[in-house]
């Protein structure tokens, strides 16, 4: 089962990292920030970033996310990930509050996650718990913003605080152990849609700066 193959959807990737090394082009004179996920990390799902300065308060950020469990407590956690972001900060080197704007591509094979839906428009109100065993299979775009808050303790180092969400388009199958359970013989159809407004980013970045803002070019 795992993942649905997205190799028709890859040009949207292609376009992510070439906007991505563009910006690198254009703002090598600037810093440069690496970042982790300490919380994702502590449960062994790496969520790791690359973080470009591109004006006195803005920014462009490239992150991505896996999970890779086949099981926990019997449900698989796999989910991959990856967002580009502008950012604009309150301060000029790029610390204090900030909000953006993301786009993201994912694949994910596990049990809706409920409790994260903000807003359903297809839903009735309820959020039955899902049987064990049961799970979907499928990928995802992203379309929403983050906040959140940058302290810089010195030239290097910084702690980042955030949260986003957004609107979620899903194409998906949705499976009772190997059996599908989402068609049935009238009804069959390659995959299932949905849109909602959910919760899906956030955590504790902890960021190193290989070229601090004090000793690059002014922009």
């Amino acid at each position: 089962m795992g993942f649905i193959p997205f190799f028709k959807h890859s040009h949207y990737l292609k376009v992510l990292l070439f906007i991505t090394l563009v910006s690198s082009v254009h703002t090598s004179s600037a810093q440069v920030e690496l970042k982790a996920n300490l919380p994702l990390a502590a449960v062994l799902i790496p969520n790791v970033g690359v973080e470009f300065q591109v004006g006195k308060k803005t920014s462009l950020q490239l992150d991505v996310l896996g999970s890779f469990w086949d099981s926990i407590d019997g449900d698989p956690l796999q989910i991959t990930q990856t967002f580009l972001e502008f950012r604009y900060y309150q301060n000029n080197n790029t610390s204090g509050w900030f909000v953006g704007g993301h786009l993201g591509f994912g694949m994910f094979t596990l049990q809706k996650p409920y409790d994260f839906i903000i807003y359903d428009h297809y839903s009735n109100g309820e959020n039955p718990d899902p049987a064990d065993g049961t799970f979907k299979s499928g990928r995802s775009s992203f379309y929403g913003l983050s906040i959140g808050y940058k302290r810089r303790f010195n030239d290097r180092w910084a702690l980042e605080a955030f949260i986003g969400g957004g609107y979620t388009m899903s194409w998906y199958k949705g499976y009772d152990g190997m059996e599908r359970t989402d068609v049935g013989e009238d009804n069959y159809r390659d995959f299932n849609g949905s849109g909602e407004v959910v919760l899906y980013r956030g955590g504790l970045m902890l960021t190193y700066t290989l070229k601090p803002y004090s000793s690059a070019n002014k922009l």
